[in-house]
């Protein structure tokens, strides 16, 4: 219950005010806002293209060398060199059905 002395809310009192405004970014000087990467035009630049092949490679460096830590990237790695090595092997032994018949023989 409001005391005799106390102003009685208006309607508006809980709208917000049309003519406060909020303060934009300050602009300091010396600093220039940090590039997006792209042109006005939207063209990437080339420092940005670099800067993402860089990236994607170094992350493919990284992914490889834990992969080839791994007891299971070290077995994939073993399969792998045995199935080079058959398929060596078979080829060798294709060849060498082959003979003089086959083609290169001279």
């Amino acid at each position: 219950m409001p005391l005799a002395g106390d102003p009685q809310p208006s309607a508006t009192d809980n709208q917000p005010s049309s003519t406060s405004s909020v303060p934009g970014p300050a602009m300091i000087s010396g600093i220039t806002p940090v590039s997006d990467g792209y042109t006005d035009s939207g063209v990437p630049t080339y420092d940005s293209v670099r800067e993402k092949i860089e990236g994607r490679y170094g992350t493919a460096l990284g992914a490889t060398e834990l992969a080839q830590g791994s007891a299971a990237g070290q077995s994939a790695q073993d399969r792998w060199d045995e199935r080079e090595k058959a398929a060596k092997a078979k080829l060798d032994a294709i060849r060498k059905a082959m003979g003089a018949e086959g083609p290169g023989a001279q």
